[in-house]
């Protein structure tokens, strides 16, 4: 299912024109579209019908309420991994059972309010942060209920910034090490195992790291056994793929049936935590032609939109695809090659380089595809340049579900010595 389609030259989200959107709320601006999250969790959740399971949405891949909202009716839970996310999914409508919350760097503060909110799984990923938790929920008169985050030794994923699963990364402890941290767990009187967690990195195409992944769980999963520790949950963490080039996919289903193999020898159920595989395609970023130049032989389309607002390509070399919102005339077949730049004063504020499009004009409309994941979460203030709007599209409406930061909101937190 694809909503952002392209109708008499004009592209829309579901029912509504995007260039609709831009002149009304104004660029840059998110757009988001239901019914494309909608499919894709009923894709996710037909993948693993067969098994005991449940997805958790990852908060940190777009953390706007709205959203929260969507995926909490369509009955997820969700991963948090600060205590801000934590904040958000309460916000949200999110229950204790409701939450897993995970990250490598909690601070004492996010596990006692883990405990106070009574999370699914504290999900612990060194020695320290277990001792440190069992002391906190002595102190509470409670036992915490844990999973290990487990580095298996895997590397997986396109970029080496998103690679989680191999001792090079901050990740987890390591695999050979893990058994004797339950066996540490279980000797804490206020700790409470209660599953496995592995996730092994992000925009992984193939279902190969997955199955190793699983071997190792699965060799540490017996060792326990042996030892008398029976675990409830096996959570995979999240990263399956989405080629932002060709649309191509990581094989759900394959996934599954390597998942069922481990979840039925040791009567476990599957806790899923998907971010970009379920929003990235749902979202677009909107983002107007200021200027049109040219440097010797090099073309440049300077727009709105800047690294502040959109870090993927900067950061990561992300290839996104963008597209012209209203195509010029058929019989103007002009196409430009050219370097899609914003405003920031950074040569690294690009959005694509050496693209090929429609030779363009000031004040021309651009859609950057795949931007639903990963695209404001990670914005920011640089340069002092306002976070843009976010808008959410139903069918034949919109809403904006996050409004423009105005110049009042860049100083809101700002108290300067008086003069």
């Amino acid at each position: 299912m694809n909503a952002f389609q392209e109708r008499d030259g004009e592209l829309w989200c579901e029912a509504v024109r995007l260039s609709e959107i831009g002149e009304a709320v104004g660029t840059p601006c998110y757009v988001y579209s239901r019914s494309t999250i909608e499919h894709r969790y009923g894709v996710l959740s037909s993948a693993f019908a067969g098994l005991a399971a449940r997805i958790f949405y990852s908060v940190k891949a777009n953390h706007n309420l709205a959203v929260l909202g969507i995926v909490r009716d369509l009955g997820a839970g969700v991963d948090v991994v600060s205590l801000g996310e934590l904040y958000r999914a309460r916000r949200a409508g999110f229950d204790g059972p409701d939450i897993v919350f995970g990250g490598v760097g909690k601070t004492t503060a996010e596990l006692e309010a883990a405990l106070s909110e009574g999370v699914r799984v504290i999900v612990v990923e060194s020695e320290g942060e277990l001792r440190r938790l069992d002391e906190l929920a002595g102190a509470r008169g409670e036992q915490a209920p844990v999973a290990i985050r487990v580095n298996p030794g895997v590397e997986a994923g396109k970029h080496s910034y998103t690679q989680t699963g191999h001792y090079g990364s901050k990740f987890g402890v390591a695999w050979e090490d893990s058994a004797d941290i339950y066996r540490l767990a279980s000797s804490l009187r206020n700790i409470r195992s209660v599953g496995i967690h592995a996730h092994i990195g992000s925009q992984i195409l193939s279902p190969e790291p997955y199955r190793l992944m699983l071997f190792r769980l699965g060799e540490t999963l017996a060792e326990l056994r042996r030892s008398g520790v029976e675990l409830q949950y096996l959570d995979i963490g999240g990263g399956f793929g989405v080629d932002y080039v060709d649309g191509s996919e990581i094989d759900l289903k394959e996934v599954a049936a390597a998942v069922e193999v481990v979840v039925t020898e040791f009567n476990l159920t599957c806790l899923l935590e998907p971010g970009r595989w379920l929003v990235a395609p749902a979202g677009v970023l909107l983002a107007r032609v200021l200027y049109v130049k040219k440097l010797g032989e090099q073309n440049y389309y300077v727009t709105d939109v800047g690294s502040n607002d959109f870090m993927r390509p900067s950061y990561y070399d992300a290839q996104h695809p963008i597209d012209v919102v209203a195509r010029p005339a058929a019989n103007d077949t002009n196409t430009v090659t050219a370097d899609i730049v914003g405003p920031v004063c950074e040569t690294g504020d690009f959005l694509g380089r050496g693209r090929s499009l429609p030779a363009l004009s000031e004040g021309d409309l651009l859609a950057v595809r795949y931007a639903g994941a990963y695209g404001f979460v990670m914005s920011s203030n640089y340069n002092s340049r306002r976070r843009a709007a976010e808008v959410l599209v139903s069918g034949s409406t919109y809403d904006v579900v996050r409004r423009r930061e105005s110049l009042e909101d860049l100083l809101a937190l700002e108290d300067p010595p008086p003069t």
